[in-house]
């Protein structure tokens, strides 16, 4: 996987993708943006689709509104999360492919998984920017068995 410096190198408008997208995970990493972060990073129209996974098998397609609301369900369900980028990709002029690792730890029980239960998981996220904000988020998650507490 190419290093950032690797993909930029000599192109200020991908640099600048690449940064809106670091922003947008770096909002989420060990934290939880505020309704105006998001906004700050995001279109009014964003799009947010997520492929069916462990955490969400039927997968979904959220709009900004409902982007704020799922921040606000993550805020409650998880004690923490963190996240690690692994690299990024560039396709055309609007276009950043990202991987990266997620790992959170649950803070209430949800589900089969009990409270402290640990899950991680290997993504993948394609954006698609718009000026200096991100239009539309396509994400796969592959998940880890969950871990439970005390294990």
């Amino acid at each position: 996987m190419p290093r950032q410096s690797e993909t930029t190198a000599g192109a200020p408008a991908a640099a600048r993708n690449v940064d809106v997208v670091e922003r947008w995970i770096g909002a989420f990493d060990g934290r939880w943006p505020t309704p105006d972060q998001i906004d700050a990073l995001a279109t009014p129209d964003l799009e947010f689709v997520e492929h069916p996974n462990l955490v969400n098998p039927s997968g979904s397609v959220r709009r900004a509104t409902a982007t704020h609301a799922a921040v606000e369900a993550g805020r409650a369900l998880l004690a923490h999360q963190r996240y690690a980028i692994a690299g990024h990709l560039l396709a055309g002029d609007d276009t950043v492919v990202t991987r990266f690792r997620w790992e959170g730890e649950l803070a209430i029980d949800a589900g089969p998984w009990v409270a402290g239960t640990r899950l991680a998981a290997d993504c993948c996220a394609i954006y698609r920017i718009e000026g200096d904000r991100i239009a539309h988020i396509e994400q796969f998650d592959c998940y880890e068995p969950p871990v439970p507490p005390g294990s």
